[in-house]
């Protein structure tokens, strides 16, 4: 483009302001059927295809994790739990779509429920008539003269080890929990426990809503990668587990991921680094609302697939919950190391554009790893995933989905790291394009952006002007009372 001349001023091409552009995301990814619930729930929908996407791989996590890992090679296994977040404006029809994600979990849990309610009933009763026995027993022993005694004791101690332990009903998921509940739950349920929401009070919570505005993190970080945890809380019993796992799949408005990147002990201890996030383009204001419903048999299909994953057998050994390792083939190791080798030389801080989020990339090849492990499963959720090894296709196919989540994490952490100014210039500069203004004052800028201050509106007018996007012209200050006036370079239109 070449420049031009407008109102005696030569114009150079202006500098982009646009956010980093975001790649479609990559098609025929997951395997079937979770692919075609995944298209047709977002049709469907007519909801931006990422957010069903990633709250599938949510759920397949929630319904793997304390089954399997991958093991990338011998001496390095991952979990399979993923902290997808999807940032999407309100009335963007994120409760619908998370709806339809989780139908399979909240019906096994149910199916569960009533499964278990006769034998917990049955265990409360037989514990309570032991109880109600230990009691009378204490009370004889109180009386008892010494020759009694030791008998009773010995009763006593006897009917306490054969005390009934009643069964809880299992539970797989949860939507608001404080670390402290969440510890406790999990404890209850093989230390493993999803947080799926549609909303992100979560982050509110963390942040030390309850904790007199103490950030209260460890328990999710150490979940993250399945890490051992023991919590110590005064009076009440210590809680430890071997291997705590959490997933997450949450979706978001751009006023909480802006509050996040807010707190510093978020960003400092890496819990900002450890969520997959999606930033997409909302489909809000070319809705048609005529797509015709989802078609029955691809629900079906999904929800008969999940149901599954969360029936497959819990490997046991010694009696105590073993974990089923899903190893790469040959070809899908070579090409992840491929992955990380490259992830890793764009961390650099001389060639690389992933240098200013290292805490993020640094997890983005175990990810993949993950991903590829959640793929397998998908592909083998009607038969016996650890009898195969994890296929150069689903590590393809995850790179993929990297390659995607990679875009949107530069476009999250951009948006994080900009000062209001530089927002402000984007809103200006959107303004300016779709309604086509050639030339406008400074006082037309003001009463356009009202909730702007006069000192923050000056800077980001500099902005664009350095940018070559507009060129604030001189005015003759004698007449009237002066406002500043910008033209805006035609070569903005061609």
């Amino acid at each position: 483009m070449q420049a031009s001349t407008f109102n005696n001023h030569e114009w150079n091409p202006p500098l982009p302001l646009e956010e980093v552009p975001l790649n479609p995301w990559p098609d025929n990814v997951f395997p079937s059927p979770f692919e075609q619930f995944v298209n047709e729930l977002a049709r469907s929908t007519e909801t931006p295809i990422e957010l069903s996407a990633m709250l599938t791989l949510s759920a397949v996590a929630t319904a793997s994790q304390n089954r399997y890992q991958v093991q990338v090679k011998s001496d390095y296994h991952e979990p399979v739990n993923l902290w997808p977040v999807i940032v999407l404006p309100p009335a963007s029809r994120k409760t619908k779509v998370y709806g339809e994600v989780t139908a399979p979990l909240r019906k096994w849990e149910s199916e569960q429920k009533a499964i278990m309610e006769p034998l917990i009933k049955s265990a409360q009763s037989k514990r309570k008539t032991a109880e109600a026995r230990l009691k009378e027993l204490r009370i004889l022993a109180s009386r008892a003269d010494e020759t009694q005694y030791d008998d009773i004791q010995n009763d006593i101690e006897l009917l306490e080890q054969e005390l009934v332990e009643v069964p809880s009903c299992p539970q797989i998921w949860t939507s608001d929990v404080t670390p402290e509940q969440l510890a406790t739950i999990m404890s209850t349920n093989d230390e493993a426990m999803s947080l799926l929401s549609d909303e992100g009070g979560i982050f509110d919570i963390l942040g030390g809503l309850y904790s007199d505005g103490k950030a209260n993190i460890d328990l999710f970080l150490q979940s993250h990668s399945a890490s051992p945890v023991r919590v110590d809380r005064g009076s009440k019993p210590p809680i430890f587990m071997e291997r705590a796992i959490l997933t997450m799949g949450l979706t978001i408005q751009p006023e909480v991921l802006k509050n996040m990147c807010r707190n510093k002990t978020f960003r400092g201890r890496g819990l900002l680094g450890r969520f997959l996030y999606v930033m997409p383009k909302s489909n809000i204001g070319s809705r048609t609302f005529c797509e015709a419903p989802m078609d029955k048999e691809c629900v079906q299909l999904y929800q008969r697939a999940l149901q599954t994953l969360m029936n497959h057998p819990v490997s046991v050994k010694n009696g105590k919950r073993s974990l089923c390792s899903l190893i790469l083939s040959e070809e899908a190791y070579a090409k992840w190391l491929s992955y990380a080798k490259t992830v890793e030389s764009l961390m650099g801080e001389e060639i690389g554009h992933l240098s200013h989020i290292t805490d993020w990339a640094g997890k983005l090849p175990g990810a993949i790893a993950r991903i590829a492990a959640l793929l397998h499963i998908m592909r083998y959720a009607f038969e016996k995933p650890w009898q195969h090894q994890i296929s150069s296709e689903d590590l393809t196919s995850a790179v993929k989905i990297g390659h995607a989540l990679t875009k949107h994490a530069l476009v999250v952490f951009d948006l994080l790291q900009q000062d209001n100014a530089m927002q402000v210039a984007g809103t200006i500069y959107q303004w300016i394009k779709q309604e086509n203004i050639r030339q406008f004052t400074f006082r037309e800028c003001q009463r356009k952006f009202r909730r702007v201050k006069k000192d923050e509106l000056k800077p980001s007018l500099a902005i664009l002007g350095e940018r070559d996007i507009l060129q604030e012209i001189e005015i003759n200050k004698s007449i009237g009372r002066p406002s500043c006036i910008y033209e805006v370079n035609p070569l903005l239109f061609e």
